[in-house]
């Protein structure tokens, strides 16, 4: 009966359960959290670690965040920064640099003091990029001292010379590996890829690293960001500007029809979140927060459309609530203020979300603490009081500077209104046009009988004589 019935059940048992502790399940399931194991995978690893650097900056500990492509295919991150904790965490009695490689979701990120906003904020980025590495190096400035340990696929120990292949013990703990001045403080991160993890075509795009770190630049005005190339071809290039998103957008080009626009405000909103007290425990508490908004748009004469997010300098390539709100907002004003020129009339179409678009050249950057992204490649902004926040800001702001333009930009704005209405004009047009050709394709290709055929003709005799049936009738 027993055989009859383990049979009955396919032989599955509690023995074919397994449990993945630690960055085993990192190793196992990549994909859930880097995208991908290729090239792809491969940049999201580096922006994980790149991201750390540019929230110390965003803090205004940090000035100069340099990444270097080794040749012998490693990559390292360097930052001015105070430093990844050195002393031990009193729970774990680890210390700050081998729990945030070790642990997922362990960090500074998690409404404690350490960081007002950031990018990183699941506490698993330096530690999958850990897990998925054959190597990895830290080295700590701080205090004074040079503090130092190494990984092997996520295990700490020491690597008795250079490379991913080289002679390993495993060992737990930092060591000093020299002396500095007590001012200065920093973080390198060195690591080499996994080839058990990701796919042997996986590679290193330096073109989008370079679109990357020059996009990082404009969104934190004043940070110096180096890209060092040290392979066959490559050099070093640094990055660096005080005009912000403003300046970003002229960057991206086009024939002007406005100037820059610049839209900038902030709102407040409550949630209610799991917070750790001095014990450890989690406890539901409502906060306040506070989302700040900084826009920057320009029409162009084009066609084409150019409008990308961020939040806390994390690029959103998918959108979220802080674009819907921006596009719900801008597409009301415009209506609204067209009507109120006179450019629409009150028998016009709607313009739409398109139309606005149609040679819009635009930077939404939001900042937000502890926002909610839709997983860990945070393409997706899921924060509900972004999109009401936002909308607000770009009502007001954009109204304000359609309705009282700054000095010069008065025909500028009557530019913009126009652009739009025409572009409605000319789509309501086309799908007219579109219309009378699919009725007319529709006419010809019909099998009708010979009394109901389409009975037009350009004949003008036929006309008449077509007339002069009816009237005998």
């Amino acid at each position: 009966m027993a055989k009859a019935k383990e049979s009955t059940e396919g032989g599955y048992s509690a023995r074919d359960l397994a449990v993945l502790e630690g960055l085993d399940a990192v190793r196992k399931r990549p994909g859930m959290y880097i995208g991908s194991n290729d090239g792809r995978g491969l940049l999201h690893c580096l922006w994980e670690i790149v991201d750390n650097s540019v929230d110390e900056a965003m803090g205004g500990w940090a000035k100069r965040i340099q990444v270097i492509l080794h040749a012998d295919g490693s990559v390292e991150v360097r930052d001015d920064g105070r430093g990844i904790p050195v002393d031990a965490e009193r729970k774990t009695k680890l210390s700050g640099v081998e729990l945030v490689m070790t642990k997922l979701h362990a960090g500074g990120k998690f409404g404690g003091t350490g960081y007002a906003v950031s990018g990183g904020l699941h506490g698993v980025g330096a530690s999958v990029v850990n897990a998925l590495s054959a190597r990895l190096d830290v080295e700590v400035d701080r205090g004074g001292k040079t503090h130092a340990i190494s990984f092997r696929r996520g295990v700490p120990g020491v690597f008795e010379g250079d490379g991913p292949d080289a002679p390993f013990q495993r060992k737990s703990g930092l060591r000093v590996v020299g002396s500095v001045p007590r001012t200065r403080t920093g973080t390198r991160v060195r690591w080499w890829a996994d080839p058990q993890v990701f796919t042997k075509d996986a590679a290193y795009d330096p073109a989008l690293i370079r679109e990357r770190l020059v996009q990082t630049s404009f969104l934190v005005p004043g940070l110096a960001v180096v890209l060092d190339d040290e392979r066959e071809g490559g050099g070093a290039e640094t990055f660096q500007h005080k005009g912000g998103i403003g300046e970003f957008v002229e960057s991206l080009g086009g024939e002007a029809v406005t100037g820059v626009i610049r839209l900038h405000g902030a709102g407040h909103f409550h949630e209610t979140v799991p917070v750790l007290d001095d014990k450890g425990h989690l406890s539901s508490q409502e906060v306040e927060r506070e989302l700040t908004v900084d826009i920057a748009l320009r029409w162009t004469a084009g066609y084409d459309t150019d409008v990308r997010s961020f939040v806390n300098v994390i690029s959103t390539p998918k959108g979220g609530t802080h674009v819907a709100g921006f596009d719900r907002a801008i597409v009301k004003v415009l209506n609204e203020q067209a009507k109120a020129a006179r450019v629409l009339k009150a028998s016009d179409d709607s313009i739409t979300k398109d139309d606005v678009l149609e040679g819009l050249i635009g930077v939404i950057a939001v900042r937000v603490p502890e926002p909610q992204f839709e997983g860990q490649t945070k393409e997706v902004l899921g924060t509900p009081a972004a999109s009401r926040i936002v909308s607000a800001v770009v009502t007001k702001e954009l109204t304000k500077w359609l309705t009282a333009p700054p000095r010069g930009e008065k025909a500028a704005a009557r530019s913009v209104l126009e652009k739009v209405a025409g572009a409605m004009r000319a789509r309501v047009a086309a799908r007219t046009q579109r219309d009378t050709q699919r009725r007319k394709n529709a006419l010809e290709s019909s099998a009708l009988p010979a009394k109901l055929v389409d009975c037009r003709s350009d004949d003008r005799r036929c006309a008449r004589s077509s007339s002069s049936r009816a009237t005998a009738r």
